[in-house]
């Protein structure tokens, strides 16, 4: 369905703005339900959380096929941030803490890594059918093929065996939990380090994501073929995210650094670069990510404790969007006024006053 999702709202008329407002609501959605929804993954059931997730993607899913105005799709955006809450930090914290009862938490990058990979192997071949069944035959028939899937992915859920080695958290209450999670995040100057590098990579390349597929349009690429970019592109950061444990050697500060760089580097290349540079740009930033994201994931949790674990990564996305909601605002905007490119010239602006700070931290940390 992401496949073309940008391109079925501008078909029913909606503006960058109004598609970039879109992704606003969903961000207040799921700002709202962010750390709810991890604590309660913490405190009651892993499995069932996630099967929430997929329940509340088959009716976002349902929603998108029936609307064609701003409004309802309003009202599908923010069920489908219910399903994203539901499933961020909780999806981890499973993998993780099923690992740690069988003493294979040293395996987490290797695991996620090749879960990633199966996941975008699906996403791609999903987004390959998509696109195809979107230009061949109605662009609203994989909004409700997707309705489905979902559902089956709720299914499959229920069938799993939640980790025994998690402590309860039954004794403290529901909001004492969050908040001891969230001062314990805070209050510890390599996680918070951690957290603002990660929100604003993570930022970055979801525009590059999200917002692709007007840069396609821009540059004129066919719409059928669009499914075929969206696998290459995510195949190439499941690849990524395959082989990242074999840099699990690499001093951290060092890869982040150079994660860090080629970002930039991207962005300002889609910005200024011909078309052909432009596509060469994105498919070279996506591998990289896929490598740094899942290192930067597994060093997240191997810090932190079982009983608060999906709290604590339900809580970056929490502060994430905080930061992502006046970034999107503005690149929506910028996006309308000049065009697609000069809005991801912004977000590499925004990345290049990071570095000064980055570079900073980063070598002073790796010096102590």
């Amino acid at each position: 369905m992401f496949t073309i999702n940008v391109v079925f709202f501008r078909s029913n008329g909606l503006s960058i703005s109004q598609i970039t407002l879109l992704d606003i609501f969903w961000a207040v959605a799921a700002l709202l339900l962010e750390v709810p929804t991890g604590a309660l993954a913490d405190r009651w059931s892993r499995k069932y959380t996630l099967a929430l997730s997929g329940l509340f993607a088959a009716l976002g899913m349902l929603l998108y096929s029936l609307s064609s105005t701003f409004f309802p799709f309003m009202l599908a955006s923010m069920v489908m941030a219910a399903r994203s809450a539901f499933q961020s930090g909780t999806a981890n914290a499973f993998i993780y803490d099923t690992l740690k009862s069988i003493n294979k938490e040293s395996k987490f990058e290797r695991v996620l890594g090749r879960a990633r990979f199966i996941g975008v192997v699906s996403v791609s071949v999903a987004g390959i059918l998509g696109a195809y069944l979107a230009s061949s035959i109605n662009i609203r028939l994989p909004f409700i093929v997707s309705i489905f899937t979902s559902l089956f992915a709720a299914l499959i859920a229920l069938t799993f065996r939640e980790p025994p080695f998690r402590h309860s958290t039954g004794e403290v209450r529901f909001f004492e939990h969050i908040r001891k999670a969230a001062k314990f995040a805070l209050f510890n100057p390599f996680l918070r380090f951690l957290f603002f590098y990660f929100v604003l990579m993570d930022i970055a390349i979801s525009h590059m994501d999200e917002y692709d597929q007007l840069y396609l349009t821009a540059v004129n690429f066919p719409l059928a073929l669009f499914g075929v970019w969206i696998a290459l592109r995510r195949g190439l950061s499941g690849l990524g995210g395959f082989f990242a444990e074999r840099f699990k050697g690499i001093s951290s500060p060092r890869i982040k650094t150079l994660a860090l760089v080629a970002m930039i580097g991207a962005l300002l290349t889609i910005s200024f670069g011909n078309k052909y540079v432009g596509l060469l740009a994105f498919l070279i930033i996506f591998p990289i990510w896929g490598i740094v994201e899942v290192l930067v994931i597994g060093e997240l949790h191997s810090k932190v404790e079982s009983h608060r674990r999906a709290t604590v990564e339900s809580l970056i996305v929490f502060f994430g969007v905080m930061i992502d909601i006046p970034i999107r605002l503005a690149f929506g905007y910028i996006g309308d006024l000049f065009n697609i490119r000069i809005g991801y010239f912004f977000i590499g602006t925004i990345l290049i006053l990071y570095l000064p700070y980055f570079l900073w931290r980063n070598i002073f940390r790796s010096r102590k």
